[in-house]
Formats: structure tokens, C-alpha cells, sequence
């Protein structure tokens, strides 16, 4: 459209003319006639040859001209006040209006014209809905800590010996069943965009908070602890030996909650189970964790007066690959604070990361979503986030990436203390982290021995002869004297020394006998030999103790098609007819197998007719199937199979 206004087309619908001004003073005239001139489509080779003669060539396309706002850094002046111009945000100012209008109506807070102020900010809950947090931090940071303990898990377990019936009881939003001293209330004000207000009640986020809680339910069921009554935070355990005595225990316990006024929330409670969760809490002080995130996983460390105390790592779950290095570090973080909560909540520990821009999370101010989540759990914390450098922070580093490193990858790179330690009969400690081995003999004359071999080595020797008129570039003498391939070792066919080398990455203690793939990825990168990989998977398949252990223990099918496994592939592109993904469905005996495309989206009535028509119309009904827990295939699933 652009262009015709520029050329100032005039559209003539009456006559099916299009006038357009060509340069200088000329003007086309385009008329359309279907009567006259029918459409004539010519291929491109046809209209190269016309526009060689001479012949003028338009292309005419349509575009969108939909109007675009001007930002608010493009307008003059404006730009220079963008407090005038807030993001408003519709749902959070809906919901935010909500829960403050149900907040007065239950009496929990009031106006205020506190100096005091927090900001508040959403947090969004498992289920969907979004929770009004108040940021604290600055008033946690002024605040005099209570240093009211916690139980130990250590007696909280000993006390449950010989329990064979329980009662867990959740309170209501327990915090504000607690109300805050009257002088302290201007202290608890937060300003939103609706007014200034002050809580009536304790708060959640304050740093006493749990520790004056604490308090109070300790003195509501002093009687009855360490009897048949558990206690932390705002979580009640009752338990008992047998259901008589069960019986009577619930029924003080919910009398006193009715005296003292104490609700609970029942569709969070479990009463009369045999089996229950229940929350833990802390052990001892003077805990120090390490973090470290890579793209692999996340690793930590808890260190108690400069000893361990335990590991953790996992792997990255899929959509938490493509985090940011900082988003990363952070949930290496919330992963040691999770699991370890039973002992670092409610003690004042130390946090160190390699990566130096959490030291100031705390105070940061433009936080997204996810990482407001995350600091609502490090304020439940007292805790503190500091630098320590990569290098140094080897344990956890080592925790969060795969280590590929095995005892047949052992070499000495140094011939000079190679030479020093010949004459010593030297054990080396390995791996002080784990204590995977308790000691290795050093063989020192292991690369002697190498180097000596290669000289008997036929294909070796032509291999130097080679190199010597510089015929085979990737081969070179390292500076001990041995031949290498690159930067792998090349390993002799004399003496033994292969199957040597083999015995070492197989059967040694420490490498568990890897199967043909992992122990050829172990070697590769060390060692060189012309028939690396068939020598590995032959010594593999002669090994007796993995073909004892790793043998298939399930009877063989008698029939194609008697068992079969399926599964789906899924996140793939969409086709034209919006297939998005694969049910592939396999034979366990003759491994052939059937690529059904379908849509991620299809019914199970859609499935079962199709796994009918496909896989039962061709191949009858399998004896047996193999499958994952995915949800579509449930029992509904197969009934409506059996009712095709």
C-alpha cells in the first residue's frame, strides 16, 4: 500500500483501471478485463527471458498498516517522567483490592499513618491463586532476634517409638490467630496503591515470627508434651500407641485448641492414619552451606565446624534449563533450604555461592516472579548469602556436573615426580569427599612400561617411521617418550597390556562394571588402539559376573508381537495436519515397530481407536504391554479399548 501511495495510484473500479505515475511524466495504465485478456500464468524461466527483452516487471504485495503506539521512551519530555505513567497491572490490582477488603473485614488489619512501610508483592500458589506477601526485610534487618529453640528432630523421633496411630492438625493461617503488642503494630504497616495499612496481627515474613509462635503453642500444650503430643510452629502431631488411648489423647487436644481459642484448617489435617508426614525441626547450630549450578544440575553442601554433614544434587528438569545463570544459582539455593529445612530453620547459618551477584538478592528491588517466590522462602531463613570463588568451591561445583573421570583414566603427567616416587612404595588417598576407595597402589613404572612395549609393537614402529617423514600428522611423541594418537596414550598389542588396561576399567572395585558404551566413553578419551570399541564389547560379553548380574530375567516372547512396549514423543513440530507428536509402540522380540503420528492434545477415545485400528487390526491383541505412568494410559483407557 505504501508503494501505490507513493506512486499515487488511482483506482478506477468502474472502468477496471489502476492509473499509476511512472517516472518523470509517463504514466501506466493497468485495465482488467477478464473477457478480454484472461490470467496468464508463466513460469519463472518464461518471465526472465520476457524481462531480458525488455518487457517491465511490477510486484505488487499487501501489507499490514496497523497503527503502533509510540513507546514511552520515544516521546519527548515525557520520557522524563515515567513515575506519571505507571505499568498498571488489571488482575494483581483486582486481587490486591480483594484480599484487602476481606483482611479489614476479619479485623486482622486497620489504616495507619505509621512512619513505618513495606512494600507488598504477589506470590503465586500451587494452585493458581496469588498470595499477598509483604516485603520485610528492611524491618528484619533492625529487628532483635528471639532466640527462643526450636525441638531437635532427634527427640522429636525418639518420642514416636511404639506409635501406631496418628492425628496431624494444621491451624488456620496460625500467625494471625496471634496478635501483635500494641506497641509494636505501627511497626507491621505496609503501603499499597489503596491506602496505608497496619496488621492487628502477626504477620507472615517476620523474622520472630516462628519463634514467638513457637512459644505459644509450647505453653498451650505444656502438660502434654513429650507424651502423646508433638508440637512445631503451627503444626500439631498426636500420637498414640493403639486407637483407645487415641481416642482420648485427640479429645484433649481439640478441647484445649476449642479453650484457647486455636482454629485449624480440616481439609489440611489427617486424623486416625497409621501413616503421616509431618514437618521436622531443627538440630544444632553453625551451619554453612555451599551452592554451585551448572547445566547439568544443581549441588550442595552442608558443612557443620568445617566437617560434612551431607550432599544433595539432581539434575535440571527440563524447563529449568533454560533459566539464566542467576535464576540458576538462586534455585541451588531454594533446593539446600528444602531439603534441609529440619535443620537450618530457625538457626542463623551462612550461604556461599560462586556466583557474586546473590550476595545482594536481598536487596535488590526489580525482582520477577519466580525470584519473589524464592526470597518469600529465604526470609522464613536466617541467613546470609556471600561470595566464594569457583575454584574454590570444588564440592559443590563437583556435585552439580557429571564427572566422567574413572581409575583407568590415571596417568602421570609429570615425569619428573614420577622419577622421584619410583623409589617409594607410595599410597595415595583418593577422592577425600566421597571415600569411594580406601587406597591405591601407585605403579609408577606403568608408563616405562608403555613406552617400552611400543617399541615391540609392529604397527607402532611404522607408525614412528611415518611420523618421521611427517606422513601421519595426527601422531606424536609426548615429551616421556611415548607415542600418542592427539592427546590419547597409544596402547601396544604386546604383552598383554590392552587386556590389561581393560581388567583395570571393568573389573576393578571402583568402576562397577560398566556396561560396553560407558566403559569405551571412559577409555576414549586416554587411550588409542585400532580396535578399541570391538575389543571393549568383546570383554564386556566374556565378563561372567555381568552376564550373571545384568542378564534378562524375564521369560522371551514365543510369538511376534506377544509383548510390546510404547511410549510417546512429544514437543515436536506441527504438521499440516497439527500432528505435534509419536506414539511409537515397539515388538519386544523382533524390535519392529509402528510410528503412529498424533496430537498431543487427542482424546483417549481417539487413542483407543486408533491403537484398534492400527496395532490390533495388523497384529492381534499383545499378551502383555510395557509402559510408562503416563495418564492416558489409565484404566479408561483400556475399557474402551475392550469395548472396540
Amino acid at each position: 500500500m505504501d508503494w501505490l501511495a507513493q506512486h499515487r495510484a488511482v483506482v478506477d473500479c468502474y472502468k477496471k483501471e489502476v492509473m499509476i505515475e511512472s517516472s518523470g511524466e509517463s504514466r501506466v495504465v493497468f485495465v482488467g478485463d477478464r473477457q478480454v485478456v484472461p490470467i496468464c500464468v508463466i513460469s519463472a524461466v518464461e518471465a526472465r527471458r520476457l524481462m531480458l527483452e525488455g518487457c517491465e516487471a511490477y510486484l505488487a504485495h499487501v501489507i499490514d498498516t496497523k497503527k503502533v503506539n509510540p513507546t514511552l521512551e520515544e516521546i519527548p519530555v515525557v520520557r522524563d517522567f515515567p513515575e506519571v505513567f505507571p505499568d498498571d497491572l488489571p488482575v494483581e490490582l483486582l486481587e490486591l483490592k480483594k484480599q484487602l477488603e476481606e483482611l479489614l473485614e476479619k479485623g486482622f488489619i486497620q489504616p495507619s499513618t505509621s512512619p513505618w512501610g513495606a512494600p507488598v508483592l504477589f506470590v503465586k500458589k500451587k494452585d493458581g491463586s496469588m498470595r499477598l506477601c509483604v516485603d520485610y526485610r528492611q524491618l528484619n534487618r533492625v529487628t532483635v532476634k528471639n532466640k527462643y529453640s526450636l525441638p531437635r528432630i532427634d527427640d522429636l523421633l525418639d518420642q514416636l517409638k511404639g506409635a501406631t496411630t496418628f492425628s496431624k492438625i494444621d491451624l488456620r493461617s496460625g500467625y494471625w490467630q496471634l496478635r501483635i503488642a500494641e506497641k509494636d503494630i505501627p511497626k507491621t504497616a505496609f503501603r499499597t496503591r489503596y491506602g496505608h495499612y497496619e496488621f492487628l496481627v502477626m504477620p507472615f515474613g517476620l523474622t520472630n515470627a516462628p519463634a514467638a509462635f513457637m512459644a505459644l503453642m509450647n505453653r498451650t500444650f505444656q502438660e502434654y508434651l513429650d507424651r502423646f503430643v508433638i508440637v512445631f510452629i503451627d503444626d500439631i502431631l498426636v500420637y498414640s500407641k493403639n486407637r483407645e488411648e487415641h481416642e482420648q489423647h485427640l479429645r484433649i487436644v481439640l478441647q484445649i485448641l476449642k479453650e484457647k481459642e486455636l482454629y485449624a484448617k480440616l481439609s489440611k489435617c489427617e486424623f486416625w492414619v497409621n501413616q503421616v508426614f509431618f514437618l521436622a525441626c531443627d538440630i544444632c547450630g553453625g551451619y554453612v552451606v555451599y551452592t554451585d549450578a551448572s547445566k547439568q544440575g544443581l549441588g550442595c553442601v552442608l558443612m557443620q565446624n568445617g566437617k560434612v554433614i551431607a550432599y544433595a544434587s539432581r539434575q535440571l528438569r527440563p524447563h529449568e534449563s533454560n533459566y539464566p545463570t542467576h535464576d540458576l544459582e538462586l534455585a541451588a539455593i531454594v533446593h539446600a533450604l528444602k531439603i534441609w529445612r529440619h535443620y537450618l530453620y530457625g538457626e542463623k547459618f551462612q550461604i556461599f555461592t560462586d556466583h557474586k551477584s546473590l550476595k545482594y538478592i536481598l536487596t535488590q528491588k526489580e525482582l520477577n516472579l519466580r525470584q519473589r517466590r524464592w526470597i518469600e522462602l529465604l526470609k522464613d531463613y536466617d541467613c546470609t548469602i556471600d561470595f566464594h570463588p569457583g575454584k574454590a568451591n570444588v564440592v559443590a561445583d563437583a556435585l552439580s556436573r557429571k564427572s566422567s573421570s574413572t581409575l583407568a583414566n590415571l596417568e602421570s603427567h609429570n615425569h619428573t615426580l614420577l622419577l622421584e616416587m619410583r623409589s617409594m612404595n607410595t599410597t595415595l588417598e583418593v577422592d577425600q569427599v566421597a571415600r569411594l576407595l580406601a587406597a591405591l597402589q601407585l605403579k609408577p613404572d606403568f608408563v616405562d612400561q608403555i613406552k617400552e612395549a611400543q617399541t615391540r609393537d609392529p604397527f607402532l614402529l611404522r607408525m614412528l617411521e611415518r611420523m618421521k617423514q611427517g606422513k601421519k600428522p595426527n601422531f606424536s611423541i609426548r615429551a616421556d617418550g611415548v607415542i600418542a594418537n592427539g592427546e590419547r596414550v597409544c596402547a601396544p598389542d604386546v604383552d598383554g597390556l590392552r587386556e590389561e588396561i581393560l581388567r583395570e576399567a571393568h573389573n576393578a572395585p571402583y568402576a562397577m562394571h560398566p556396561g560396553t558404551v560407558k566403559m569405551y566413553q571412559n577409555l576414549r578419551p586416554y587411550y588409542w588402539w585400532q580396535t578399541m570399541k570391538k575389543d571393549v564389547a568383546e570383554f564386556v560379553a566374556k565378563c561372567m559376573t555381568c552376564q550373571q548380574v545384568k542378564a534378562e530375567h524375564q521369560a522371551p516372547a514365543e510369538w511376534k508381537w506377544e509383548k510390546i512396549t510404547m511410549d510417546f514423543v512429544v514437543g515436536l513440530p506441527r504438521t499440516l495436519r497439527k500432528h505435534d507428536a509419536i506414539w511409537v509402540i515397539v515388538d519386544r522380540l523382533t524390535k519392529s515397530a509402528h510410528f503412529l503420528p498424533i496430537r498431543q492434545g487427542d482424546s483417549l477415545d481417539k487413542l483407543a481407536e486408533l491403537y484398534v485400528a492400527e496395532i490390533v487390526r495388523l497384529h492381534g491383541v499383545p499378551v502383555s504391554i510395557v509402559s510408562d505412568r503416563d495418564p492416558r494410559f489409565t484404566s479408561r483407557f483400556w475399557e474402551v479399548c475392550k469395548g472396540r
